[in-house]
Formats: structure tokens, sequence, C-alpha cells
């Protein structure tokens, strides 16, 4: 498995990402500079993974919807980049053992644990809880993980951005250990979303995020003036 193509991608997004944006990244030294780790943030829009990928040192093999990496020129691509496909139509058991081999090799694998683009009252940042797929594969990959919350990727859908500066934030927290064996679903989903939660507040609390930062939808924002 090669990282050449990755790195070349990391490298062009992260250009376009200072192009369109003011980026703030914290934590990002959490990252264990080797072994298998999960990394997990809520998930505001379709460019999440670029502030992912681009600000990590590590290659992420991102989990992506099936029908992406069904496009022909943009399927290949992404699969060039380690990307990996997960049907949501159904159990994807063909899925988990790819997350586990490639954890097993020691890399990074990247998730967004609420299984979806997610706003308002939909998002676990405002309180929805995550779903049982995501808790139960944390339980059966048992490694650390890595987790962390985005604001204000959402306004990237909007070109004028580029001429606004707006800001971007990503800040990850300390590691979570493994969930440890008998550990009950319901405390390791408590866990998990109170660390992303707790990573949204200090983003709020250090950068006074804005009304205009908060997240909304694409047709939202491309329907703004």
């Amino acid at each position: 498995m090669s990282d050449l193509s990755y790195r070349l991608g990391q490298a062009f997004f992260w250009t376009f990402l200072r192009g369109m944006s003011h980026v703030i990244v914290e934590g990002a030294e959490h990252l264990p500079a080797s072994g298998p780790v999960l990394v997990m943030t809520n998930h505001f829009s379709h460019f999440d993974p670029l502030l992912v990928g681009s600000t990590l040192r590590r290659p992420v093999d991102f989990m992506a919807d099936k029908p992406l990496l069904e496009i022909p020129v943009a399927g290949r691509l992404l699969a060039s980049w380690n990307a990996f496909p997960i049907d949501r139509t159904k159990p994807d058991r063909a899925t988990v053992r790819t997350a586990l081999e490639r954890l097993k090799a020691g890399r990074v694998v990247g998730i967004f644990p609420e299984g979806g683009v997610r706003h308002g009252a939909a998002s676990m940042l405002r309180g929805a809880t995550l779903p049982e797929g995501t808790v139960n594969l944390w339980r059966l990959v048992r490694c650390p993980a890595l987790v962390g919350a985005i604001i204000g990727t959402d306004q990237l859908y909007q070109w004028r951005s580029a001429f606004r500066r707006t800001r971007v934030f990503i800040r990850y927290r300390p590691v979570l250990p493994a969930p440890e064996r008998g550990e009950e679903p319901d405390a390791i989903r408590e866990r998990l979303e109170n660390a992303i939660r707790e990573a949204a507040r200090e983003i709020e609390e250090r950068h006074g995020v804005r009304p205009e930062e908060q997240s909304r939808s694409a047709q939202v924002r491309w329907a703004e003036k």
C-alpha cells in the first residue's frame, strides 16, 4: 500500500483549504507517531475529510460511502488515497474486516461516527446520540481513538469564503484508550460523545465562534447572500 498519492493530495488540499479560509488547528500533536488509531470527529460538510487528512501527519484511511467510490474518476482517486467503501444500506461486514486489517497493520483509520453529514438537532454537537454501529465498531477494533470537533467547514460551500477568509476550526482531544473488555456500550458511547462535545466547547470558548460560523446545510449556504 503506497501513500505517495495520498501525500500529493494532502499537499494540494491543504493549499486549497488555506486559500479558501483561515484554518485553526489544535491538538494534532495528540496523534500517536505509530500504531493503530481510529480517528473520529463530527461531520458538518463534505470538506471534513479534506480537513482531517490535511491536518494529521500520518495518512488516514477513510471509510467512504460506497457510491462515492463507484464514480469512475473520483472513485479511483479516492481508492488511490487508501479510502475503502462502506455500504450504509445494510450491515457491512466487509468494511469491518477491512478496517480491522488496516488497524492490525498499524495504520490510521478515519470514520465519521454520526453516519453522514449532520446539522442542527441531528448533530451530536446539538444533542443527538451516536449510532449503535459506531459503538460496536470501536468495541470490536479495540484500539486507541483520536477524537475531535470541526466547526465552520460548511462555509466552504460558498466560493465567496475565499474573499472573506472565513474561519474553520478543528480541535483534537488527547487520545482515548481502547474500550475495555466488558465495558458497557452506553459507557463507551458516553465517553466518545463527551470527548467530541468537549472539543467543540473548547473551540467556542477559546475563539468566540460567531453565529454565522455555526453549521448550516449546503442548501442553506448556497441560498445565502
